[in-house]
């Protein structure tokens, strides 16, 4: 008896979905994600010895003081470094 049902209920879905493909228009493409954004690549911080802030490598304004190379977040905290060792 349930052996009867469930075959009954498999012929009922298979009918389904062959009537579908038959008889429904193609749907559209299904949305594919968005392509995943590439991997972001990691940069050195620098620390600002004037403001304390933390600024990647690549965008820190340079300069060297005695030989030692100093990095900051701005043309302004470099001026002021400047300034405040000058006053010393």
């Amino acid at each position: 008896m349930i052996f009867r049902l469930l075959f009954a209920i498999g012929i009922v879905y298979l009918a389904y979905r062959i009537g579908k493909k038959l008889f429904l228009p193609v749907s559209q493409k299904k949305e594919e994600f968005p392509p995943r954004p590439a991997p972001i690549e990691s940069e050195d911080m620098v620390r600002d010895p004037v403001c304390g802030t933390y600024v990647p490598l690549g965008d820190a304004h340079k300069t060297t003081v005695n030989g030692k190379t100093l990095y900051f977040c701005s043309e302004t905290c470099c001026e002021t470094y400047k300034k405040r060792k000058s006053m010393h």
